[in-house]
């Protein structure tokens, strides 16, 4: 059904057309500008770009610049670090992505997504509903939505970063100058520093994996990664494995579970507390089970809990060690 908050003037054989254009995955031939242009005005806020008081800033990012209002409210985020980033400065996104495997949105963030619209999945973002919710700034990444940049951008101004995660704090902050919150993301990302640097001084000189559990073996996630990337800040050594170019991770299989020989490692996983999903024989292989232990981690967390109160959570885990 078509939203009651779309332009009266345009009737339900446009919206059809417009839905139909908005929902195709073929976008090798392109959305035609008709549709973009339809969509814009069925659906777009009229001040999206300039804001309530008229005032625009220009932002640029992977997709080249954009102008956005100074400081946007009605923020639909669609991938985990942008929804984290959302409610992590203070605001609730209108609407919001949520992972293919999950049933919700994500539970770590507490209330702070009380009153968000699901719209389709990370994968499957659903236009035609990000449209009805008359955005007035849509956050993602190139790697992610690249394909529907000029969709996503005929609706609202929009915004993405190059990867959903790598560099994830550069992101952050790219997010935050877009919704005209760069101090606050900078007093955070501040204070998260602090709290990684006095957990370094007990965990300095130690290593450490990350590992999730695959159907052919095991994945471990490298220094670049987001849960990574915080271990190392908080002082630890996350090496030993030839960590592929592209994503910062290795793959081994379930024979070779002797070459992870860290001081500690983290199993991510979503079973009942307890369940590592390893083999116990093949845990007592692992260096880690001789020192400081192969510890059970929430994968909604460690993994998937891209962003600022993630990494502060992945903080508390080390924090309880």
């Amino acid at each position: 059904m078509r939203s009651a908050t779309c332009s009266p003037n345009v009737t339900d054989v446009q919206w059809q057309e417009i839905v139909d254009a908005l929902t195709r995955r073929e976008f090798g031939a392109g959305l035609g500008t008709a549709a973009l242009a339809a969509i814009t005005a069925a659906c777009a806020r009229p001040d999206a770009a300039a804001g309530s008081d008229g005032e625009q800033r220009t932002v640029t990012h992977a997709m080249g610049t954009t102008t956005v209002s100074t400081r946007p409210s009605r923020i639909v985020a669609l991938d985990s670090l942008p929804i984290d980033t959302v409610v992590t400065l203070g605001k609730t996104p209108v609407g919001a992505a949520q992972a293919g495997s999950a049933d919700a949105l994500p539970a770590y963030l507490g209330g702070g997504l009380d009153s968000t619209t699901v719209v389709g999945s990370i994968a499957e973002p659903n236009l035609e509903a990000i449209a009805a919710l008359q955005p007035d700034l849509i956050l993602s990444s190139k790697q992610r939505h690249g394909d529907l940049y000029d969709a996503l951008s005929a609706i609202a101004p929009t915004v993405f970063a190059v990867s959903p995660a790598v560099d994830w704090q550069g992101t952050v902050r790219l997010f935050a100058e877009a919704m005209g919150e760069s101090a606050a993301a900078k007093a955070k990302l501040s204070a998260f520093h602090a709290r990684a640097a006095a957990l370094s001084d007990a965990t300095r000189g130690r290593t450490a994996h990350v590992i999730r559990v695959m159907d052919d073996g095991l994945r471990l996630h490298g220094p670049g990664t987001f849960s990574g990337s915080v271990l190392t800040a908080a002082g630890y050594t996350v090496t030993g494995q030839a960590w592929d170019a592209k994503n910062d991770m290795s793959e081994i299989s379930l024979e070779n579970v002797a070459t992870i020989d860290s001081d500690i490692a983290f199993v991510a996983n979503t079973a009942a507390p307890g369940e590592l999903g390893i083999d116990p024989a093949l845990v007592g292989q692992m260096g880690p089970s001789r020192r400081d232990g192969v510890h059970q981690t929430d994968y909604r967390v460690w993994i998937t809990g891209i962003g600022l109160t993630g990494a502060n959570l992945i903080l508390d885990d080390l924090e309880r060690l």
